[in-house]
């Protein structure tokens, strides 16, 4: 694409690797577009590899379409990912994780695990509108990051559970809310599949950030009239929020 920007229109490629690529003009009168459009890959190269910050991470989400409203991106610039996910570690730090934890990808170190900020940022336009006081439920809570970014706009006093199958993300989870002063989110340890829907709370928003299938469909019963259940359920080969 670069290529065809810079007005090269037949470079032929005589060598290349995931490091390296080098690129022959066709033609002599080829050369200055062809060096013009390694100047403009040249930039485009170090402007991805720039170290990021959430801000950063934030206008990417704005810039591809995945955040798209005010309070939602507020939201996500209140809340920093790194601290959520690599406790006692500077953001700064490129070794282990560093600045990666600011790339669209998903995170994992063992139990704790965060989807991909796309993920979120479209999951939280589709739980929309998130007003305070609203009861949410976090299926699959991993780290609490999502449930902390869902608080900025609920208020820290509203309803706000977090549920999750491993002990040492509930620990973590509660340790890093903690830190953030995210008091008012409880955390409990325990599988979606075991509630009792029928006697259980009734949320407004639910969240499934994990174990989405076919079976989920019963989790409707937790949600109040008019409620909205959003979460990566399988379409084909990939995944789709619904």
């Amino acid at each position: 694409q670069l290529l065809a920007q810079g007005g090269c229109t037949y470079p032929a490629c005589i060598e290349a690797s995931p490091h390296l690529l080098v690129l022959q003009s066709g033609q002599p009168s080829q050369a200055a577009s062809l060096q013009r459009t390694m100047a403009r890959l040249q930039a485009f190269l170090t402007n991805r590899t720039q170290v990021l910050n959430n801000a950063r991470m934030v206008e990417d989400l704005v810039d591809s379409g995945a955040l798209q409203t005010e309070r939602c991106i507020s939201a996500f610039m209140a809340i920093d990912r790194h601290h959520f996910f690599w406790a006692g570690h500077a953001a700064s730090q490129t070794d282990g994780f560093g600045d990666h934890v600011y790339h669209d990808t998903p995170l994992r170190n063992g139990r704790l695990h965060q989807s991909a900020p796309h993920i979120y940022a479209r999951a939280l336009e589709a739980l929309l509108p998130l007003d305070s006081g609203m009861s949410f439920l976090n299926i699959g809570s991993g780290t609490g990051y999502f449930s902390s970014i869902v608080s900025e706009l609920i208020g820290n006093d509203a309803v706000n559970d977090g549920l999750d199958i491993w002990q040492e993300c509930i620990d973590h989870a509660k340790d890093r809310c903690r830190a953030a002063g995210k008091t008012g989110i409880e955390f409990t340890t325990g599988n979606v599949y075991h509630l009792d829907v029928d006697s259980g709370t009734r949320y407004d928003r639910i969240y499934v950030g994990a174990c989405a299938n076919s079976r989920s469909k019963y989790l409707y019963n937790l949600l109040e009239v008019g409620g909205i259940l959003v979460g990566p359920f399988q379409a084909g080969p990939g995944q789709q929020l619904r």
